[in-house]
């Protein structure tokens, strides 16, 4: 079997940064998998998502479904569902729930036009599957960090996304909200959803196909069994 997700000695920098922010990074990440990385602030983990997105410049391969990104950016990011670290509406947001989870759906439909009937069942149908359904009129920024979380994995379920990208999912929530998205987020992978996420938390440790140790740009894949992951990475991280 093929990785959907591939990095070979990657190296990467942002514009106007000093130094390379990936060295040599590689990863390989098969279908309906859940893949881990995890590491220190500053690391470079948040950057190997960036590179999958097409949003940096970089040298060695990093590709999606076989394809190179540096090629193929348009079609890879319609495979991909990504949900940015700290991304959170204040209360006062002019949008409604479903209207977020129907923004997976707008590059479908020239600007200004009604979505079909179909297309509100098929975004009704995704919320109902996460629990959101009873919220769908509600204002998005009335929601609680964890049900916002959600609706934006509503919004890429929507948009047809084949991978996840995470990017620090569980920040900022409290305890209840972290198990209840990370059942979420299993209950998707079980269903056939590749996810590669950023964590600090330990919700999701155990469950992991595979997770890299990501420090100063390089990647250090972490062997099973992962009956001892939660102790590893703090003891890497120096914690």
């Amino acid at each position: 079997m093929d990785p959907i997700l591939e990095l070979s000695q990657v190296w990467a920098a942002y514009p106007g940064g000093r130094g390379a922010a990936l060295r040599g990074a590689s990863l390989r990440l098969f279908p309906s998998e859940l893949g881990l990385l995890l590491g220190p602030n500053g690391a470079g983990k948040t950057t190997i998502l960036e590179v999958f997105l097409g949003f940096l410049p970089y040298r060695g391969k990093a590709r999606v479904e076989g394809l190179e990104v540096s090629q193929h950016r348009r079609e890879i990011r319609k495979k991909l569902g990504y949900l940015p670290q700290a991304l959170f509406f204040s209360a006062d947001t002019p949008c409604h729930t479903l209207d977020l989870v129907l923004m997976g759906r707008f590059g479908l439909f020239r600007p200004w036009q009604r979505f079909p009937r179909a297309e509100l069942d098929r975004a009704f149908s995704v919320l109902a599957r996460l629990g959101l359904a009873e919220k769908a009129d509600w204002p998005v920024g009335q929601l609680s960090g964890g049900q916002q979380r959600k609706a934006l994995l509503a919004r890429a379920l929507v948009k047809g996304a084949k991978i996840l990208l995470l990017d620090e999912p569980f920040a900022s929530l409290d305890p209840e909200a972290r198990a209840d998205l990370a059942h979420s987020i299993l209950q998707l992978r079980a269903e056939g959803m590749t996810v590669l996420a950023v964590i600090h938390e330990e919700e999701i440790l155990s469950h992991a196909d595979r997770a890299w140790f990501v420090r100063e740009g390089t990647t250090q894949e972490i062997s099973w069994p992962f009956d001892r992951l939660s102790e590893i990475w703090l003891s890497l991280c120096g914690r």
